[in-house]
């Protein structure tokens, strides 16, 4: 997701900055009312957002990259590797229940073989097996399910030190993180506070795989940010 997310917007700012002025004015003659701008998206909480934005940036620049860069230089590339399949493997609980939800049993299937196989072959999930018998990892949510059942996204909404999401987003990673820490507890009891407490933890690695990287994308970044996070969330819900 995330790499696919930083690939289109490098893309769309390739295809802006090899426009010439020549080709502009000549679409300009061509038409008789020009489209209005893919970038313009509803955004009534706008002020609010690109000061979440600017804060976020800074957070990240002086106290999460730094803790990636850390993260980087004591542990080697198989241990991250291993790490961000443990995160994962804990994520498939909510990739099954919205599975589920959503009346899609082959993805239901195929999410619970994985959780068993990673669970017990790959040692709690710090390897991914199921990936190398074929058994592909889906990508489901309860914002998708909300999408899924005709809830639209509502207004953009960028959330502190998470990141971009929306009002139907927003609700859906709470509800899913409600339902992980309500599976922790079924099976830990009370050891799932102290399970809970990996969360930060989880945060950085799933910053360490992002690549991501803020103020690299000129004037219009956050133009940018939320159009491509608005357009591949509606993607995700209709896949």
């Amino acid at each position: 997701m995330k790499n696919f997310f930083s690939t289109l917007i490098i893309a769309s700012l390739i295809f802006l900055a090899t426009a010439s002025p020549g080709q502009a004015q000549e679409q300009t003659k061509t038409s008789v009312t020009q489209p209005a701008n893919p970038l313009d998206r509803w955004d009534p909480l706008g002020g609010f957002n690109r000061r979440v934005y600017r804060f976020n940036a800074n957070f990240d620049r002086w106290v999460v990259m730094p803790l990636v860069r850390g993260y980087r230089f004591i542990f080697p590339s198989f241990a991250r590797t291993g790490f961000q399949n443990f995160f994962a493997n804990i994520d498939e609980v909510t990739v099954f229940s919205n599975s589920v939800l959503q009346l899609a049993p082959k993805k239901a299937v195929g999410t619970l073989a994985r959780t068993v196989i990673n669970t017990t072959f790959g040692l709690a999930g710090l390897w991914d097996p199921a990936t190398r018998v074929g058994l592909k990892a889906y990508n489901e949510d309860f914002g998708q399910t909300l999408g899924h059942y005709g809830v639209p996204p509502g207004p953009y909404l960028v959330v502190p030190l998470l990141g971009p999401s929306s009002l139907r987003e927003g609700t859906g990673q709470i509800a899913d993180r409600l339902l992980i820490w309500g599976v922790e507890y079924a099976i830990l009891g009370d050891l799932q506070y102290v399970f809970s407490a990996l969360y930060p933890a989880e945060i950085l690695v799933s910053r360490n795989a992002t690549n991501f990287i803020y103020g690299e994308l000129g004037p219009f970044e956050y133009e940018l940010v939320r159009y491509f996070f608005m357009e591949y969330r509606e993607a995700l819900v209709e896949d």
